[in-house]
């Protein structure tokens, strides 16, 4: 027999594929030594099987943050330092260490009051780009429930943060206040044809709900978007199959479906959604979604919207995740962005047009091929031989971004404020009615609405009205950063405290002493992470341009209670004030800030009690 034939015949005698789906109700240490049990779910294979024929397009896969978002535990997935250090939050401490193998966390038990402390066991990480998270498994009757421990890992700053401080509510010295169930939240996004399968206790008052789940992958690997690949694998198992036409069972690829359909790819995590119809929802969580790569992800779910009613809890729930126009303020609803955005409609933009999943800077995927502005310039090619004409800003400065202007960063999540997927004009008026931030004076920060709206409306006619108030109460002649950070809701205040410190801001570096004194007041907020994002503006404007406060920065603590945040703001607005005169420029006079770099604090006060009227708490 010619040897070629005599490996085809080899092939075909094959098994057909390995499954390395994952049936999760085992204990750790099992997992440990073995994959699991055979997924029953629409034929999905794992990544494993794909890396067979398609080693390239693994290897790229490999490389993102999609592959490792829910991983095992072990030395080389866990990333934070359970070296047994002490870490406190509202009066209470935890302590992450090792013991032998296994990684552990020591917590204080359940509730406020107690004192007393368990050991849990990391079962899942879930996260690898900003923040990791870690869960453990809790014992259910004869089953079992992934839930999330209290302390998670910052990437960027290699620390140790408490969960209550990562979202948009204020302190909360309730260390299970966000102990969240993975089994029915988490596991839809993060994992590859998730299957809850809750039982039937899910939704009884006071009766936690057991899960018996089950995943193809842990992470988001190739069958996410390409399909079920059992059909596929088995048709192309025969290598000569594989150089002739292709069988009738093809993976798909979201590079050749149309608009609609290859936004669903993307768009079935990337878009919180219900089932459609609502009454859908218990099967959810039994046998998890229907949708399927390649089909309209609309004829299976139905994306939140601000006036979407929730199927239970707080009545606001659905509209704190957006701004009063409509757009989205948290990350997870690029899907809705993209919707409203005419590029889709009429242009048939779809997240391919900017993103690529094998290729590029892991840390946003955008195409390598168009850097910077080209994503928009390919399709907007008349503006690029003109760009000055269009934006009335230098080409070569930041003010000319088609970005800043049209995708600005309004979004928060993960510690993070993120552009938005919702591609529009500015409109100062229209944004200071729905109470969000406006793209000009994210950049321009010490500048005021009117002066926005006034310099769009000498450029572009008289479609760009006044504005006539703001929706936080603040008075209209401060500059509008000032004024959100301190009046605002903590959605407004966050992207603000880190629009201060941006490099894009257009402002001379060597003079933000105002933006320097109202961060410092920031770094006192009720709200942890606007503290968060406060205290890494002023360390990047400490970096650019130095007072010689930065080690004062880096050994203050936002985590602190509330006497020793306090004592922080005033020993920076001190060392600002020492610091500054001399090396920072003059403050502009509407900037509540004296030449003697001192603040007008009982005006300062005056904003900050606005926030009263505008307290708002958001999960993510």
């Amino acid at each position: 027999m010619h040897p070629s034939l005599a490996f085809a015949a080899a092939a075909l005698a094959a098994p057909l594929f390995v499954v390395t789906a994952l049936h999760l109700g085992h204990d750790p240490a099992a997992h440990r030594a073995a994959a699991g049990l055979v997924h029953r779910n629409g034929g999905y294979v794992g990544a494993a099987t794909c890396r067979t024929c398609h080693p390239d397009q693994h290897a790229s896969w490999a490389r993102t943050h999609h592959a490792t978002m829910t991983q095992r535990p072990s030395p080389s997935t866990v990333l934070g330092e359970f070296d047994g250090r002490t870490v406190r939050y509202e009066g209470r401490q935890g302590r992450p260490f090792r013991d032998g193998e296994r990684f552990v966390m020591e917590v204080p038990t359940s509730g406020v009051e107690g004192r007393g402390h368990r050991t849990a066991e990391v079962a899942l990480a879930v996260g690898s780009r900003r923040y990791q998270q870690y869960f453990e498994r809790q014992p259910r009757g004869d089953s079992f429930a992934f839930v999330r421990l209290p302390l998670l890992w910052h990437v960027e700053q290699r620390r140790w943060l408490h969960i209550n401080t990562v979202f948009l509510g204020p302190d909360d010295p309730d260390w299970s206040s966000h102990a969240a169930t993975w089994n029915e939240n988490c596991i839809f996004c993060h994992n590859t044809a998730p299957e809850p399968r809750a039982r039937a206790t899910v939704g009884r008052a006071g009766e936690a709900a057991q899960f018996d789940s089950e995943v193809a992958d842990l992470g988001i690997a190739c069958e996410s978007c390409h399909g079920p690949g059992g059909e596929h694998a088995e048709a192309r198992r025969n290598p000569l199959a594989r150089y002739g036409p292709e069988p009738g069972a093809k993976a798909v690829d979201p590079a050749r479906l149309d608009p609609a359909r290859s936004i669903s790819v993307c768009g079935q995590c990337h878009g919180a959604r219900l089932p459609n119809p609502p009454e859908r929802a218990a099967e959810w969580f039994r046998t998890g979604p229907t949708y399927r790569p390649g089909d309209l992800l609309l004829d299976h779910v139905t994306p939140i919207q601000r006036d979407t009613p929730p199927l239970g809890g707080d009545p606001e729930q659905n509209q704190l995740r957006f701004w009063g126009d409509g757009t989205a303020r948290l990350s997870a609803y690029e899907l809705q962005g993209v919707l409203a955005s005419p590029c889709h409609p009429k242009g048939g933009m779809t997240c391919l047009h900017c993103h690529t999943m094998h290729a590029g800077d892991p840390h946003g995927q955008l195409r390598p091929d168009l850097p910077g502005d080209r994503l928009c310039t390919q399709c907007h090619e008349a503006i690029a031989r003109d760009v000055q004409k269009h934006t009335h800003h230098d080409p070569a400065r930041s003010g000319a971004s088609c970005l800043d202007c049209h995708m600005p960063r309004v979004v928060y999540g993960v510690l993070e404020i993120h552009r938005s997927h919702r591609v529009e004009n500015p409109d100062p008026a229209r944004d200071a009615a729905a109470g969000r931030p406006n793209a000009c004076t994210l950049c321009h920060t010490d500048q005021t609405l009117t002066w926005a709206a006034a310099k769009l409306g000498e450029w572009w006619g008289p479609k760009y009205r006044t504005v006539e108030r703001r929706a936080d109460g603040a008075p209209l002649e401060l500059p509008d950063a000032i004024a959100s950070l301190h009046a605002g809701d903590a959605a407004v205040r966050a992207v603000y405290a880190a629009a201060l410190g941006r490099d894009t801001a257009a402002v001379d570096p060597a003079a933000t002493a105002a933006q320097r004194a109202h961060l410092a007041v920031a770094m006192g907020d009720g709200y942890p992470s606007v503290r968060w994002l406060a205290q890494r503006s002023l360390q990047r404007l400490e970096a650019r341009a130095p007072l010689g406060i930065d080690l004062l920065l880096r050994v203050l603590d936002w985590q602190a209670g509330t006497e020793d945040r306090r004592r922080a703001v005033f020993t920076t607005l001190d060392a600002i004030a020492k610091a500054g005169p001399g090396r920072l420029g003059p403050p502009p006079s509407t900037a509540l800030l004296g030449a003697d770099l001192r603040l007008d604090l009982p005006a300062v006060v005056k904003l900050t009690d606005l926030q009263g009227r505008n307290l708002i708490s958001i999960g993510e």
